[in-house]
């Protein structure tokens, strides 16, 4: 057997499977979040952030891009995996490791993927980066579940960039892998719901309060130059970055019986 045809042979039967995956994890999250903000509309309209309604083109515009992005994923994953075998990149699978180490793991990409993607972000909005790379995912103004994956091809790529780069240098298990890419998903998908999620209390924390709300993913969206972050604040603290009135507007959301009484949020 060749090496081209024992090649086309291992990704007919392993990318599917891979592709798969992606799909489901994209689906459910979106798709429960969905039904759930559909569901009980009128008992979380308060919880809405913005006084626009996203309509049924722009759901069917992020879910298109969307499962492009998972075909992408998909395939970057492939090479993770084949490059796993070969030596290239340190994901190891067998038995498990001690829960500390799985933590250590998990923790540590999480962290590594927040620094990653501020910075790409922020480059990302750069005009002639922008026009490329981003202006896709910002069509959604007020942004839905359905929207966690709505990138562009380049976006695509850049976006899933994070797991190859870790894995060259910083050995992680499967599981922690399985473990990440689960909670990216719904991390993304939280951050576009459109409607605050989180408690009224969440800003008061000292410690849980470094952890991005709705709001704060909302306000990126609506006014395009703040709040480059994706898990925590701190990099958007540091820098600079964070919209002036993020504690305040998540405040009016969840303090407000009347989400209309919010002011309007510009569009980029």
């Amino acid at each position: 057997m060749t090496c081209l045809a024992a090649f086309a042979l291992k990704f007919t039967s392993i990318w599917p499977t891979i592709f798969a995956l992606d799909l489901f994890r994209y689906l459910i999250a979106a798709g429960t979040l969905a039904t759930i903000l559909a569901v009980f509309a009128t008992s979380l309209r308060r919880r809405r952030i913005q006084r626009r309604l996203a309509v049924a083109a722009d759901m069917r515009r992020e879910v298109f891009f969307s499962l492009l992005t998972v075909m992408i994923f998909s395939l970057i994953g492939f090479g993770v995996f084949i490059g796993s075998q070969s030596g290239i990149f340190k994901v190891y699978d067998g038995s498990l490791p001690p829960a500390l180490r799985l933590l250590f793991e998990v923790a540590v990409i999480i962290v590594l993927h927040d620094a990653y993607f501020y910075w790409a972000h922020r480059a990302m909005h750069h005009p002639w980066l922008f026009r490329r790379f981003h202006r896709i995912h910002h069509r959604s103004h007020t942004p839905t579940p359905w929207a966690a994956y709505a990138f562009a091809p380049l976006e695509a790529i850049v976006e899933t960039g994070i797991l190859p780069l870790t894995a060259l240098i910083f050995p992680m298990h499967q599981l922690t892998v399985f473990i990440f890419v689960t909670h990216m998903i719904v991390r993304n998908v939280i951050g576009h719901a459109g409607h605050e999620l989180f408690p009224r209390w969440w800003l008061q924390m000292p410690v849980v309060r470094l952890i991005t709300t709705t709001t704060h993913h909302d306000l990126h969206h609506s006014s395009g130059r703040y709040n480059f972050g994706l898990y925590f604040t701190w990099w958007d603290r540091l820098c600079g970055t964070e919209h002036p009135e993020y504690r305040a507007r998540f405040e009016a959301v969840v303090e407000n019986s009347n989400a209309e009484k919010l002011p309007v949020l510009q569009s980029n």
